[in-house]
């Protein structure tokens, strides 16, 4: 596995490659992480994290020197890691980093397979990676179009990689998957105590990082007219909420919660990053989330896992694929639009039946499509598949 962001370091990506890492040891299969310290010197080099081994390399020119993203070393020390490891028999590269090079390289030095999982829309599916010009576009355009296999995480992913003419048979609809015994409904959330929320009151809740792309600026308009409906309403939002002075985020966030009135803004209890996620999600009454663009959205299906109404931005291809069609287990509303947003969930606060019977939906759905304990047997097959075709005496 090759990813660039990894544990102790936070990424949405990174949470979900624990999750396969896990649950591939249950299939016997053993993998290994190779990540980015990120010029990290108190970062172990090498670790074991739940049975699996993560080798940490730092993209430095020389160790310590970190101000600047070194990604040409970071590739090359990538490909090095790789080739001190005689053992392993595939590489599965996590989103377009510099790294991918490196582990392509590898690949075909070693004639084995590799298998590019696309994570966001946009940024790395294969259109947007076939299209966008820079002075080596021409080199990675070659690379892309020679993986071995292709993962696309939504379907409007794969739908990218037939439009930019890959082969059908190296493209896999590998869906994300959640732990659906972690993420499950409970009847006494201790967090509303931590955070001082009455039990009587509404709760709504938000996870993603508290940026533009996942639509905070959005969420947060809505909530001055939910709070203006339902005064005793609280609003949790867990995910990354500080930057880098130098950051455009941080800016961008300070002036979202200064447009809030003051009373709106006292109900509105910001948790950070946690790894109890799950134990958050309990806490609410209504999942809350209009980001604009996703690969997949995992911590939709986390809330739906816990049995929460869900009320998200639509993005085709990926939200009526998780809430699916005709009797759709969430609600979709048009992108960019707060009114509608607090509209349907003031009124789906209004109407507990409605309430009720849609987070049984959710849990319904999450349970059939999205449990990570079949979803790795997908992995598994196409991993099969890729290793038979470099090696016919393994298929």
């Amino acid at each position: 596995m090759v990813t660039q962001k990894f544990r102790p370091l936070f990424s949405g990506q990174g949470v979900q490659l624990e999750l396969l890492c896990r649950a591939l040891l249950q299939q016997n299969i053993q993998p290994t992480v190779i990540t980015s310290s990120y010029g990290k010197k108190t970062l172990p080099k090498q670790d074991t994290i739940d049975g699996y081994k993560v080798i940490r390399v730092d993209p430095s020119v020389f160790s310590g020197l970190w101000g600047q993203k070194h990604g040409t070393i970071f590739s090359a020390k990538t490909f090095l890691e790789l080739l001190r490891n005689q053992a392993f028999d595939l590489v599965h590269v996590h989103a377009m980093t510099d790294a991918f090079y490196g582990a392509w390289g590898w690949s075909r030095l070693t004639s084995k397979p590799l298998l590019f999982e696309m994570t966001l829309l946009g940024t790395d599916d294969a259109i947007t990676l076939l299209s966008t010009k820079h002075n080596f576009s021409k080199l990675r355009q070659a690379i892309f179009r020679r993986c071995d296999g292709y993962a696309a995480i939504s379907p409007i992913l794969e739908q990218r990689c037939h439009e930019a003419g890959l082969s059908s048979s190296k493209i896999r609809l590998l869906s994300q998957g959640v732990d659906v015994l972690r993420f499950s409904p409970s009847l006494y959330p201790a967090v509303r105590e931590e955070l001082g929320i009455p039990e009587e009151s509404p709760v709504f809740v938000f996870v993603g990082s508290l940026i533009r792309r996942k639509g905070i600026d959005i969420l947060l308009n809505a909530w001055i007219e939910i709070h203006k409906s339902r005064p005793d309403a609280h609003l949790i939002l867990a995910g990354k909420n500080s930057f880098n002075n130098a950051s455009s985020s941080k800016d961008f966030l300070s002036h979202q919660f200064k447009m809030l009135p003051e009373n709106a803004a006292s109900k509105i209890h910001q948790v950070g990053v946690r790894d109890d996620i799950n134990r958050i999600l309990q806490a609410a009454d209504i999942f809350l989330f209009p980001s604009r663009r996703e690969g997949f959205g995992t911590v939709i299906v986390e809330a739906m896992a816990t049995g929460l109404p869900c009320i998200v931005s639509e993005q085709p291809g990926i939200t009526d694929f998780i809430f699916g069609t005709g009797n759709p287990a969430g609600i979709s509303v048009p992108q960019e639009n707060s009114s509608i947003l607090a509209e349907q969930a003031i009124n789906l606060l209004a109407n507990k039946s409605q309430m009720h019977e849609l987070g049984k939906q959710s849990r319904k759905r999450a349970l059939a499509l999205f449990d990570i304990n079949d979803i790795v047997l997908r992995y598994v097959e196409f991993y099969r598949v890729l290793l038979g075709q470099k090696n016919p005496d393994l298929s």
